[in-house]
């Protein structure tokens, strides 16, 4: 994840840094039994790989701070 310089306000999510840093997919934590996601064709605000499928960081149980 960038460092606090380089973070900006995070928009749109990819599947991979969803399951790095999403909150719901730390040890322990507790994940909705059903939820739905919609992703579109974007850059990733966390990791900067264009033309991949992202979603809100809500999708994620939001990020964890870094």
């Amino acid at each position: 994840m960038k460092n606090k310089k380089q973070r900006k306000h995070i928009n749109w999510v990819c599947n991979d840094c969803g399951g790095k840093y999403g909150k719901w997919y730390q040890p322990g934590a507790i994940v909705p039994k059903q939820h739905c996601a919609t992703y579109h064709f974007d850059t990733c605000d966390v990791c900067g790989t264009s033309d991949v499928a992202v979603t809100e960081p809500r999708d994620f149980g939001y990020l964890l701070k870094q």
